[in-house]
């Protein structure tokens, strides 16, 4: 199995157990929605949009980034950020998974929340904030 091989099943186990950790607790969960055009003008998916979650009338959006071992997630963030920023329709949740981010990038990316960016979680964070029915984050 290649390197980007291995990073996709790994990548799509995390995806298919944050649909889990949704589903548990009741909420209607698209997967790969197109939400529109990127940053670079074309089409975008966003991983999960929750549509039925008190306070989000146009849906929470869920994006899952999952990194085992050293390899590019990271280096994909800032695109994330800015498309999150700048064309999401609905509010993100980032999800941050793994060990193998390069050292300072997880915190890069916490200190990018605010506008449409709400939050940036572990797995272990993100069942905490489910369990809790996903409250809109105090500023």
């Amino acid at each position: 199995m290649t390197d980007g091989s291995f990073a996709n099943k790994t990548g799509s186990v995390a995806e298919r157990l944050i649909a889990c950790i949704l589903s548990e607790r009741g909420y209607m969960v698209s997967r790969q929605v197109w939400i529109g055009t990127s940053i670079y003008n074309h089409k975008i998916k966003c991983d999960f949009l929750i549509s039925n979650v008190p306070g989000y009338p146009n849906g929470l959006i869920v994006e899952s980034k999952w990194q085992d071992v050293g390899g590019s997630v990271d280096e994909k963030f800032p695109y994330l950020v800015l498309n999150i920023k700048e064309k999401y329709p609905s509010p993100t949740i980032v999800v941050v998974g793994g060990d193998g981010c390069k050292s300072g990038a997880v915190d890069w990316l916490v200190g990018q929340v605010g506008d449409k960016l709400i939050g940036v979680y572990s797995i272990e964070e993100f069942v905490s904030y489910v369990n809790r029915g996903l409250p809109i984050p105090q500023s």
